[in-house]
């Protein structure tokens, strides 16, 4: 695994410095039930030679289930320093068999996994760049790599091989974009379930790619809030109020992660009164445009994702 050495200039980085895991497959649809519904069977069932055999796909996969099922947060190690893997509160509400969603079947999942994958303190450190520091708007998959390899070696990181970087944006795109070629096999073919997204566009008759910025019909407003919440921990420790400028402009806002534009983040803050009772609301007068915490405690934003699914 490539790993960036912690110096003084890389430890306060918002993301785990890894750019390797997945063994170049984007996760499918089943992985991450699969890898939730093995953990709480065995939790050291990714060190046993018959996981492949359990899991039904080859030794390759088998880590990248296991690199995904942490990546998107469902799946974490053991406390106090034992070896094995534990779900999540988040992956057992997700995933088990009377989970929320165990099938992905509600676009309100995938935004929620494309939120862990790309926020502050996940451990697919290119998501993170990608969607929170990268400067341009269109990219080929070379301009990008260069732009990575370029900050990596400005930060004074650990050396990364130019491989590793080509490598990890491949996984990065095809994350977000189906395969071009279509004489791939048909395990390849089924593609990631965050290109549903469609939050990369491939550019036609063009090797460039673009985000789209602006409007996301299929993000749930208890989404949105629940990823604000999470946001405003981590900005400014829960706070009684957020600016909406750090909303709209800070690294790791849901603003830059879902890429969304002003007018479509106004929409969603003027619904925050009705998604949370009217504890958190949207103060816009010509003096202060600030979200409120009235009464909600924001620490534990998962009742923002229960009152999603369980009236979704």
């Amino acid at each position: 695994m490539a790993n960036i050495k912690p110096t003084q200039n890389s430890l306060d980085l918002p993301f785990i410095r890894s750019f390797s895991g997945h063994e170049t497959f984007p996760f499918r649809s089943s992985w991450l039930k699969k890898g939730v519904d093995w953990v709480n069977k065995d939790p050291s069932i990714f060190q046993h030679e018959d996981a492949v055999v359990k899991f039904g796909v080859g030794k390759n996969m088998v880590q990248s289930i296991r690199h995904w099922c942490i990546a998107t947060r469902v799946v974490e190690d053991l406390a106090n320093g034992d070896t094995g893997l534990r779900s999540t509160l988040l992956g057992n509400k997700l995933f088990t068999d009377d989970g929320w969603d165990p099938y992905l079947e509600d676009d309100a999942s995938l935004w929620l996994l494309h939120w862990n994958l790309s926020s502050k303190g996940t451990r697919a450190a290119t998501w993170y760049w990608a969607f929170n520091q990268f400067s341009e708007f269109a990219f080929t998959r070379h301009s990008m790599s260069e732009a990575l390899l370029r900050d990596i070696n400005n930060g004074d990181w650990a050396k990364v091989s130019e491989s590793t970087i080509k490598r990890d944006i491949d996984c990065f795109i095809l994350t977000y974009l189906p395969r071009r070629d279509t004489k791939t096999d048909i395990e390849d073919a089924i593609g990631c379930p965050l290109t549903g997204l469609k939050i990369l566009l491939q550019e036609p008759d063009s090797d460039r790619t673009r985000f789209n910025v602006g409007p996301k019909e299929s993000l749930p407003s208890e989404i949105f809030a629940f990823a604000l919440c999470e946001f405003w921990i981590k900005k400014n420790h829960g706070g009684k109020t957020l600016d909406l400028r750090e909303i709209m402009r800070s690294e790791g806002s849901p603003s830059t992660v879902f890429k969304l534009d002003q007018d479509s983040v106004l929409a969603y803050l003027d619904q925050l009164e009705k998604v949370t009772g009217g504890k958190i609301k949207f103060q816009d007068t010509p003096l202060v445009r600030q979200v409120i915490n009235l009464d909600l405690n924001i620490q534990d934003p998962l009742c923002l994702l229960e009152n999603y699914y369980g009236h979704g």
